[in-house]
This record gives structure tokens, C-alpha cells and sequence, in this order.
């Protein structure tokens, strides 16, 4: 957890020179954020669902495709390179992750305990690392750029935001 702290600190100290949102915002999102994270950890639920299925119904798809054309004597032509595979596996891991450390969170965070802010720091955290996990999985040229610029945008304010918040929350 040393480590995590750590993290904290250096975070906190990048985004110090950032201007601050307005106290009320600021109490707003406090008060709130218990809701809008349930929202997102039921949302991010069916969205692995949907996830979950695409990635079996493409996996299907795969292995008919390829049974098709080997009875036809054609090598298979893959309809899904297995980097696709592994980014959607490992997309699914991270939302699991998540969504329990999320939903984890609610109580607290309507308590406005520390504990509810800490375990949100640590699913940005975790949200951090899937975004590097994407990009290097997802890795072409096409969309290496994209992905990075979108990565650190999303990085960024999800950061600005739970550092607005963080002195509302106190120790138990």
C-alpha cells in the first residue's frame, strides 16, 4: 500500500498548479459521487456481459469460419487475429477488477469515508494500467495514436476530478 501512497503523492503534486473547480462543485460531487459510481458499476456490468458475449460469439465465428474452410481444402483465413483475443480478454479482466473495487467503494463513499476515496485511487490506478495494457495489445498504426492521445485525456480528468473531491473524504 506504500506504493500506492506514493503514487498518490506524486499525482496530488501534478496536478497542483491545475486551477480548482468552484467549493460547491467541488461539495456536489463529494455529497454524490456514491451514485454516480453504482451507476457506472451497473452500467460497467452489463457492458461485460456484453462484452463477455461479443467475445465468445466472435470466437464461434472464428472456429466456424475456419472449420468451413478447412473442409473446402483452404487454409483459414483468421476473422480475429489473436491480439484481438487478448485484448478483449485482458479488457474484460481489468472491467471485473473494477467493478468489484467500485462497487466496494459505494458504501464508503456515501459514508464519506477515506477508505471509499482510496479504493477509487486504486481503480484509476487499475484504469491506468488497462489503458497501457490496450494500447500495447492493440498496437497498429492506425490506431497507436489515437488510443495514446485518448488514454491520456481520460487519465487526466479522471485524476483532476477524484483529486477535487479528495478533502471531503476523512478517516473512519
Amino acid at each position: 500500500m506504500d506504493t500506492v501512497h506514493k503514487l498518490e503523492k506524486q499525482v496530488e503534486e501534478w496536478l497542483k498548479p491545475l486551477p480548482h473547480l468552484p467549493e460547491d462543485w467541488r461539495k456536489w460531487i463529494a455529497n454524490n459521487v456514491w451514485w454516480i459510481v453504482l451507476i457506472g458499476v451497473i452500467l460497467s456490468v452489463i457492458g461485460g456481459l456484453a462484452l463477455a458475449g461479443a467475445l465468445f460469439a466472435a470466437m464461434g465465428a472464428t472456429a466456424t469460419v475456419n472449420t468451413l474452410y478447412s473442409s473446402l481444402g483452404v487454409s483459414g483465413v483468421p476473422a480475429y487475429t489473436g491480439w484481438w483475443y487478448a485484448a478483449s480478454a485482458a479488457s474484460l479482466v481489468f472491467l471485473v477488477i473494477t467493478v468489484v473495487i467500485d462497487a466496494l467503494a459505494v458504501s464508503p463513499l456515501k459514508a464519506k469515508n477515506q477508505k471509499g476515496w482510496d479504493l477509487l485511487f486504486l481503480s484509476f490506478l487499475i484504469g491506468v494500467l488497462s489503458s497501457i495494457v490496450g494500447v500495447v495489445l492493440n498496437v497498429t498504426t492506425g490506431n497507436l495514436v489515437g488510443s495514446l492521445i485518448g488514454g491520456v485525456i481520460g487519465v487526466v480528468i479522471s485524476a483532476y476530478f477524484l483529486f477535487e473531491i479528495r478533502s471531503y473524504f476523512k478517516q473512519a
